[in-house]
């Protein structure tokens, strides 16, 4: 019935969109703009590893320039789930702000890696001590080109392969002009950002630096009221500097080195439930037996410790055993009194924490891009980089003052909790064969990511701590091709795509600890180890080492209808390796990797009707998921004899599933100053079977995956005198379904409810002509109150928590950017009449449009061409200048060759229309002349051209 719906849904949808793209044939202009023929902006994305137009890609991508990224007030990734459809973030610790603390599902798969500048940011993505991921902070979005979601199976193009999809950050390159900008942002919560970039053509066109930096300081919204501090506040440092070398046309080298400094109080964990008849473990008394030692049931068990009141304790626990009743000792007889004074307090406030909180991450990267075009149809590519990744995480996770549990501590301040470097390499090789039919990308793929000595996380619970040391490298190395067929030769505008990859991961895990008495004992349960047996050994130390392999492909087709429509089918495969799980007895010390199948039939279409100029980006897919990794808790025998056995939980794969869904992104350009975007998507999973070992019935739900999520962002352009600017006003709706936050039907709270969201925000760019903007904005309009994050430890520790959003927050901001000088419009000349019996001379300036990338004639430049050569004998012409000029993306070398192969196309067709050769000048210009004079004398960018000029002759 699912898949029923979804293909009806589809089929309607898509003859809707194909229908509309239609009548914007008929509309179609020989001269288009760097915009398309909608009036929508091209996006340039590099989803296969190219600079291509969004539009023209069969993948499902979201795309989005910096002046989105400031619109939609986008300043960390989960903020993404407000426009990009079947986007979520898991939440793994109690701080949504800190860039450690989730994993990012697409399509409701884990295992997104994140680029930056081309480069995989998530190196711990498949560590399974530490599950974290670089690149979910604040810090990251600024001075971009752009931000990129790519969806569905990426095996083969990337440095890693990722089941759900991508996130790709480009930082913006340096360009060949002095310009920059500066920012300021206030808003309440004492909130101060700060926000530059300066470019310097230090040598013109072959020396570029940029330089750019953000910071923020902002209260937090959640306070201790123990020791009046507050949580979930922010205080980081980000920065970036960008240098392009181009020793010669044909080799250019980008630079950039990044980093980031945070150092905050840390988030907030809100006590929702408690169990006081939890029960750990059993103490034997004399007299009594074994009686339960829980959470908050019975007497204090530091009461029957202390000498002091030890009889008068055992005396009662012995009364209650005689009177036939079932004693019990606890660790806080208090702890309901304690959940009651929480529920008093709300949201915005906990009682306090056993610990204070820390949130301290330091990482820094550098990346080196070499490029070298060796002809027009062979480029190599290198892409090295090293980035090193520190961080010092200090979390209570009950917040209540008790030590429930609480992962880190005050006297492990100096140490980081994380501390390692991850070193890549990506060789690639592409160019055009078959008489430029074929696109081919081949290449090769290195990664190793290691220690820089040994990671320390150390965790209490109860008031035992535990040591852990651990250290664990990571080594991954592939191989791969890629190409894209013109099939035009059979059927116009239809091409062909296949990849092929193989990975080999490699990783070796250690473990060093000191833990309670009642550890289990490892080495009893086949796993060589130097463990003491019942006390605190520092010379624990396991070791384990483990090596997966797999294939992943891809196959695609997409035909171009018309130029405004594609349509595609596309399938994938990928893998996700698997893991270690050190403190558990085999067969559970270890877990398979992942794979996922998935297929994908698209559309993407621009259109015009009437006075609406609309975009519709839909796509329809399903996806089969093997060896799935999931979390489940395992009884494991204990160490100590008399003692019960422990709860433990670990990674293990479930047995297989499928997930179908589908995804729209809609854009409208309507009306009255009005634009309209929105995006939605429905995703439904079903497990085709679960191993009855785990004690589950039926199937669990998959985790952190709404069957349905949307929003809708309208935009209205103020109408004023264009000399003051401009003015636009928008508010965003998100709604986002419930799902479920645990996989264990024994969690009191493993459902998190849907909840909606509105933002707000308006725009003043270029006052009163200057090149200030001025920007407002209100976050979370309605002060809607929702959990972001839940801790769910019902089943292993008797109690859970939440994370929940900020509240109300607002705020203003205003930059200032310096610019290049614009040339002044030549003065007018004026107009004097034809005399009456005159002919209207013909023209003798001419604009020949081209596709993107293409140095090819279309049947309207053919006719324009021919027109300029049968007007040149009548005008007695001697000499034609014919200079080329492309876009604002690639090399430029690239781009210089492509405008003399545009050039070199107009002066083929004058030549077959009689003009001799040597009347013809060609010119190459590339990208460094974009602007061309329109007929009211204001410029604008109408690249992708080639210029026919008479001699001597005005430019029209």
């Amino acid at each position: 019935m699912q898949s029923k719906l979804i293909l009806a849904f589809s089929a309607t949808a898509s003859v809707l969109a194909l229908g509309a793209g239609k009548p914007a044939i008929a509309q179609q202009n020989a001269q288009a703009s760097a915009t398309n023929e909608s009036g929508l902006e091209e996006i340039v994305v590099t989803a296969r590893r190219k600079e291509e137009k969004l539009q023209s890609v069969p993948i499902a991508i979201t795309a989005f320039t910096q002046a989105d990224v400031e619109k939609n007030h986008i300043e960390q990734v989960r903020d993404l789930a407000k426009v990009v459809p079947s986007f979520a973030v898991s939440f793994s610790t109690s701080d949504p702000n800190a860039f450690y603390s989730g994993q990012v599902r697409l399509r409701g798969l884990a295992g997104t890696e994140i680029y930056f500048a081309d480069v995989p940011l998530s190196n711990t993505d498949y560590s399974n001590t530490t599950g974290l991921t670089h690149g979910l902070s604040p810090g990251f979005f600024y001075d971009l080109e752009d931000v990129e979601v790519d969806k569905g199976a990426q095996g083969t193009l990337f440095g890693r392969p990722s089941i759900g999809g991508l996130i790709s950050y480009q930082p913006k390159r340096p360009t060949n002009n002095f310009e920059g900008y500066v920012q300021t942002t206030f808003g309440d919560y004492n909130d101060y950002e700060n926000e530059f970039a300066v470019n310097i053509p230090v040598v013109d066109d072959k020396l570029l630096v940029r330089v750019s930096g953000q910071m923020q300081k902002r209260d937090g919204y959640t306070k201790d009221i123990q020791n009046g501090q507050y949580l979930d506040d922010r205080d980081y440092y980000a920065w970036r500097v960008g240098v392009t070398l181009r020793p010669s046309d044909d080799l250019e080298n980008y630079f950039v080195y990044d980093g980031y400094w945070q150092d905050s109080n840390g988030g907030s964990n809100v006590l929702t439930r408690i169990n006081p008849n939890f029960t750990f473990a059993q103490i034997p008394l004399p007299g009594i037996g074994n009686v339960p030692l829980t959470l908050g049931d019975g007497p204090a068990l530091a009461a029957l410790e202390n000498p002091a009141t030890a009889t008068a304790t055992y005396l009662s626990l012995l009364k209650t055993f005689l009177a036939g009743g079932k004693p019990a000792l606890s660790f806080f007889p208090d702890v309901e009194k304690v959940l009651q004074e929480q529920n008093a307090l709300g949201a915005r406030a906990v009682l306090g924490r056993a610990t204070s909180n820390i949130g301290k991450d330091y990482f820094y990267g550098f990346t080196d891009i070499a490029t070298w075009d060796v002809t027009d149809n062979l480029t190599i590519k290198n892409i090295a980089a090293a980035r090193v990744f520190k961080q010092l995480a200090v979390d209570d996770f009950s917040s209540t003052g008790l030590p429930i549990l609480t992962i880190g501590y005050p006297g492990n301040n100096l140490q980081w909790n994380n501390n390692e470097v991850q070193y890549t390499d990506e060789l690639q090789i592409s160019g055009k064969a078959l008489n430029e039919r074929l696109d081919w990308r081949v290449g090769g793929f290195l990664l190793f990511d290691h220690p820089l000595g040994y990671n320390t996380e150390v965790s209490d619970a109860l008031g035992a701590p535990t040591w852990d040391h651990f250290r664990e490298e990571q080594r991954s190395q592939a191989v791969f091709a890629h190409g894209i067929y013109d099939l035009s030769d059979w059927v116009e505008n239809l091409r062909f795509t296949a990849g092929y990859r193989y990975t080999w991961d490699y990783d070796s895990l250690g473990e060093q600890s000191t833990k309670p008495v009642d550890t289990i004992t490892r080495g009893a349960n086949g796993i060589a180890n130097n463990c003491n047996i019942g006390i605190h050994d520092n010379n624990c130390f396991t070791q384990v080492d483990t090596h997966f392999s797999s294939f992943g492909w891809n196959v695609g087709l997409d035909y171009q209808w018309t130029p405004e429509t594609l349509v595609y089918v596309r399938a994938g495969n990928a893998y996700r390796p698997g893991g270690t799980n050190l403190a558990v007895p085999a067969p559970f010390n270890e877990f398979k990797p992942e794979h996922v199948t998935d297929v994908e039939l698209g559309v993407k279409t621009d259109y015009s009707l009437w006075d609406v100029h609309g975009r519709t980006n839909f796509d329809i897919y399903h996806t089969d998921y093997k060896a799935i990794q999931v979390s489940q808790v395992i009884t494991v025998p204990s160490a100590v004899p008399g003692q019960p056995p422990s709860a433990q939980q670990i990674q293990t794969n479930a047995a297989s599933a499928y997930l179908e869904g589908a995804e729209i992104q809609q854009y409208f350009n309507l009306p009255y100053g009005i634009d309209l975007e929105a995006q939605g998507s429905y995703i439904y999973t079903h497990y085709d079977s679960y191993p009855q070992a785990f004690g589950q019935v039926g199937s669990p739900p998959f985790n952190y995956i709404p069957l349905f999520q949307f929003s809708v962002t309208p935009t209205y352009h103020v109408p004023i005198d264009p000399s003051w600017g401009e003015m636009t006003a928008s508010i965003t709706w998100q709604w986002y379904g419930h799902q479920a936050t645990s996989p264990l039907e024994t969690e009191i709270l493993n459902v998190q409810p849907h909840y909606e969201n509105f933002d707000l925000r308006g725009d003043w760019t270029n006052m009163f002509g200057q090149p200030i903007d001025l920007g407002v904005f209100v976050t979370n309009l309605t002060d809607n109150l929702h959990i972001v994050g839940e801790i769910p430890l019902w089943t292993s520790l008797g109690f859970s928590s939440v994370a929940y959003n900020p509240p109300r927050m607002f705020g203003f901001s205003l930059k200032y950017r310096f610019e290049p000088a614009k040339e002044e419009p030549a003065p007018a000349t004026p107009y004097t009449p034809p005399p009456p019996q005159a002919v209207a001379p013909a023209p003798k300036s001419y604009l020949v449009f081209f596709d993107f990338n293409k140095s090819d004639l279309t049947p309207q430049a053919v006719t324009i061409v021919n027109q300029a050569a049968a007007n040149a004998g009548p005008a007695k012409v001697t000499q034609l200048t014919v200079t080329g000029h492309t876009d604002t993306v690639g090399s430029d070398a690239y781009n210089m060759r492509l405008s003399r192969r545009r050039a070199e196309s107009v002066a083929a067709q004058l030549e077959k229309d009689g003009i001799a050769s040597s009347e013809i000048e060609i010119v190459a210009k590339g990208k460094r002349d974009l602007l061309v004079p329109t007929a009211d004398g204001v410029k604008e960018p109408q690249n992708r051209r080639v210029q026919i000029v008479y001699s001597g002759g005005p430019t029209s």
